[in-house]
């Protein structure tokens, strides 16, 4: 059953830029139709488990989700710009990325010398294989091409979902307790970004991405829970195969085109990414 779970977060996220892109809508209303969905899904578990709140738990999450939000904002606008399986792994390696680096860190979680040498090497060979995913045979292809406007709103976006991520292991919150105040400081702060975006929201088009939200919802709540059971480093480490269900949803569900090269290109970087992975996972 625990096997199952852990492999919620990687479904989740991975159908997540799928479905929002299939739903449409401005990058805005993608993220109000994500933070409604996740606010009221979290009122509705925190009402049936009468979860107990704490200050400094309430404090850690509202961090938590305000950090998400912007994280999320930056996401769907690079999404604009690109294609799924070109965006994605660069999003998803850059967040493995920060991530593993801060749960090192910050929060102490490699041990040895050796534990830390060791994952340094595998995050460089993340960031080979996220080249070789990313890597345009074709250079002039707009479409395919992701500009350095995009690749910093990627990294800030990164940056972003990394304080998300660590806040409350920061502060040594866990359990239910998180998600409540967590989703209503992402639907607080989607609607100050939405308040100073000058493009017009529909209400149709927020409503679309309803089904987003609740693949979003389904990934946070199973990751925080591994959380408890493996730490930061190694539960965000499983969540990033959600880059395989991107990169595959994106070419059969989006019609994403790719060359033989670019396609053989993705499957040696792909490999390259899940070794890595599985290299990372010994350390636990």
């Amino acid at each position: 059953m625990n096997y199952l779970i852990y492999c919620l977060p990687a479904l989740g996220w991975g159908l997540m830029p799928i479905i929002s892109k299939k739903a449409g809508g401005s990058p805005v209303e993608q993220l109000l139709g994500t933070t409604v969905t996740a606010f009221g899904i979290s009122i509705i578990l925190s009402f049936l488990t009468g979860v107990e709140y704490t200050l400094t738990g309430t404090i850690a999450a509202l961090i938590s989700g305000s950090f998400w939000a912007g994280g999320q904002y930056l996401q769907f606008k690079a999404l604009t710009t690109g294609s799924v399986s070109v965006v994605m792994p660069l999003s998803n390696g850059t967040q493995l990325v920060f991530t593993s680096l801060a749960a090192g860190i910050l929060l102490r979680e490699w041990q040895s010398m050796r534990q830390s040498l060791v994952t340094l090497l595998l995050l460089l060979v993340i960031l080979a294989a996220i080249y070789l995913i990313t890597m345009n045979q074709k250079k002039d292809t707009e479409q395919k091409t992701v500009s350095l406007q995009t690749m910093i709103m990627i990294c800030t976006s990164s940056l972003c979902l990394m304080g998300y991520m660590i806040t409350t292991s920061l502060f040594h919150v866990e359990g239910l307790q998180i998600f409540l105040p967590q989703a209503f400081a992402m639907f607080l702060s989607s609607c100050v970004i939405a308040k100073f975006d000058p493009g017009k929201q529909e209400l149709s088009r927020i409503s679309r991405n309803v089904l987003t939200g609740i693949f979003w919802t389904i990934a946070n709540i199973s990751l925080f829970y591994i959380v408890t059971q493996l730490g930061v480093g190694l539960s965000y480490t499983i969540s990033q195969l959600c880059i395989f269900v991107s990169i595959i949803g994106g070419i059969l569900l989006l019609k994403e085109k790719k060359s033989k090269v670019e396609v053989m290109h993705t499957i040696i970087g792909m490999v390259m990414f899940f070794s890595a992975i599985l290299g990372l996972s010994q350390f636990k």
